[in-house]
């Protein structure tokens, strides 16, 4: 996509510097909430499949909002950077935690293995080329 010696075309055919490119923490954020997206929409139809009928579809929906949420940041993070984005990142990353840490409370030994997504891209969004990333677009 980028070319080494600092400039490249991306696939709209602007010409851009490697200044404004994506960092790697940030294109692993991307990663991560896409995948969190994809399990949280797992989730959400298995939480729908086990309460069955019009209800059923009712949890798998509500389940699906997150999902929906993590993808929507995905997508702003390559099209509209800024701080708000970062900032909507952190707080759907502690939403996440909050849920997994009410999964560890019933007793859900997976909660433990939910948690290590968010605390992985909370992790990747605040080190210091993502911070410049998010701050340098606006």
């Amino acid at each position: 996509m980028f070319r080494s010696a600092g400039f490249g075309r991306t696939d709209q055919g602007v010409w851009v510097t490697a200044q404004f490119a994506m960092p790697s923490p940030v294109r692993t954020v991307r990663i991560l909430l896409c995948v969190a997206a994809f399990l949280t929409f797992m989730a959400a139809l298995q939480g729908g499949l086990v309460v069955g009928g019009a209800e059923g579809v009712g949890v798998a929906v509500g389940l699906s909002l997150p999902a929906v949420a993590s993808l929507a940041a995905a997508w702003a993070i390559a099209r509209r950077p800024g701080r708000k984005v970062r900032v909507g990142v952190i707080v759907l990353q502690v939403l996440y935690l909050f849920w997994q840490f009410g999964r560890i409370a019933d007793g859900d030994p997976f909660g433990l293995v939910g948690a290590i997504l968010p605390v992985a891209i909370l992790i990747l969004v605040n080190r210091s080329a993502a911070r410049q990333y998010f701050s340098r677009a606006e």
